[in-house]
């Protein structure tokens, strides 16, 4: 990803535009979409030990219909679609989604996920090709491997 890397603040609180040009709704040019750099991505310091997040993940912005910063353009319930980068060895502190399913397609490098449900510990391997659906509710934790990943996340509200 070689465009203009902003920061969470800058896109989240100081309202940067989740694309930078004209549209028809339809074709976005990738180098006017969003790229945000979270440092670490979802930090929660009071989660258990190691899985506060860590290091630096690159999200591109392809779509974004959450709250505060909908682009009015998708209609199906889809939330956001993200083309992301960890960093080698960075992780996305454990969270939860109340009201939205996740869908992370792996596309280079390697990727453990934690979930939590019901008490429960779930932990999950994922390699370039592979695929995993994080249901609403279940807190999970995800870290790349060395090499870093690159994903596919797609989320929608459950039940659409």
């Amino acid at each position: 990803m070689s465009e203009t890397i902003l920061t969470e603040k800058q896109y989240h609180e100081d309202g940067a535009p989740t694309y930078r040009g004209q549209t028809d709704g339809a074709y976005k040019a990738s180098d006017k979409m969003a790229v945000v750099s979270y440092v670490p991505a979802h930090y929660e310091p009071e989660n258990p030990a190691g899985m506060e997040g860590r290091g630096e993940t690159l999200g591109k912005w392809v779509f974004n219909e959450e709250t505060g910063q909908e682009e009015g353009i998708l209609t199906s319930g889809i939330e956001l679609f993200m083309d992301t980068k960890l960093a080698p060895n960075a992780s996305v502190g454990m969270h939860r989604h109340a009201t939205t399913e996740e869908i992370y397609y792996l596309l280079e490098g390697n990727l453990n996920i934690k979930l939590f449900a019901e008490g429960d510990c779930i932990e999950i391997s994922l390699f370039p090709g592979d695929a995993h659906l994080i249901r609403p509710n279940q807190s999970h934790y995800i870290e790349a491997g060395e090499q870093g990943a690159r994903i596919i996340v797609v989320a929608a509200k459950a039940g659409k």
